[in-house]
């Protein structure tokens, strides 16, 4: 599978799927060179692909909020991986020289060889800070039409406080969201669970919930049984899990 549907497996698929996430801060002033920066890298991350040694890479950047600090993530990047065991095995035998020998090869004709290296080469200087975890999937919805660019997902980060969480998340709320994909009201549903993070990560969220809406989608239907209502309320929700406020992300390269 060479084309990403979204960054990760549907739930037909009989494989896990694993997915490194890194959320980039990046310093004052920076943001036309880390296009730049992307662009050539993308050359490699398709190469990747093209071979087997991933998945799927794709970059989203994340919407301004009033809430925001000097520390609020300006892009998201995902590299999407069949497991966690062939994430090891690229990650074993990856080199940066290689990598840069397959944008050099990608890009000629298009970007001298010089250019290439001044770009990698200044590429970390770009970045405040990288908080990076790796995401293990747990469930979803089917997610429907072609990911394209320009495609807006939202993030809720979640902190687990039952060892039910996942269950209450499966079973409650993923209904709903495929009753709305029914009604051509929404698009795509999933949870992940943060298996590893690096230093700079934020150390409180266990679980992430990703959602792809559609344009002026309608109202969400209720349910009028006691059940339903009960599990959905405030009180029971608050019961199971801690909820963020939610990011919106947006779409802006991808491999194919």
């Amino acid at each position: 599978m060479k084309k990403i549907i979204l960054f990760f497996l549907l739930p037909v698929i009989a494989f896990s799927q694993y997915v490194v996430a890194d959320f980039i801060v990046l310093n004052n002033g920076t943001d036309s060179d880390y296009h730049k920066l992307e662009k050539v890298w993308s050359v490699y991350h398709q190469k990747a692909v093209d071979s087997g040694e991933k998945w799927g890479w794709s970059v989203w950047k994340r919407t301004v909020t009033d809430n925001d600090n000097d520390d609020s993530a300006h892009y998201v990047v995902f590299n999407n991986f069949s497991s966690e065991e062939q994430r090891d095995k690229t990650m074993k035998n990856w080199s940066m020289d290689n990598a840069i020998s397959i944008m050099k090869a990608g890009l000629r004709g298009k970007m001298s060889s010089k250019n290439v290296d001044n770009i990698v080469k200044k590429g970390d200087a770009l970045k405040k800070e990288v908080r990076q975890y790796e995401l293990e999937f747990l469930d979803a919805t089917p997610f429907v039409g072609e990911l394209k660019i320009g495609d807006k997902m939202s993030f809720a980060p979640m902190i687990q406080k039952r060892d039910d969480y996942e269950e209450y998340e499966s079973n409650v709320w993923k209904p709903v969201f495929e009753r709305e994909i029914l009604r051509n009201n929404h698009r795509w549903w999933a949870i992940t669970k943060i298996a590893k993070r690096n230093e700079p990560a934020y150390k409180n969220p266990t679980h992430l919930v990703w959602n792809i809406g559609v344009q002026n989608g309608k109202p969400f239907i209720q349910d009028d049984d006691f059940m339903s209502k009960t599990m959905r309320s405030e009180e029971m929700r608050d019961e199971y899990r801690t909820m963020s406020d939610p990011d919106e992300i947006t779409l802006i390269y991808k491999t194919n």
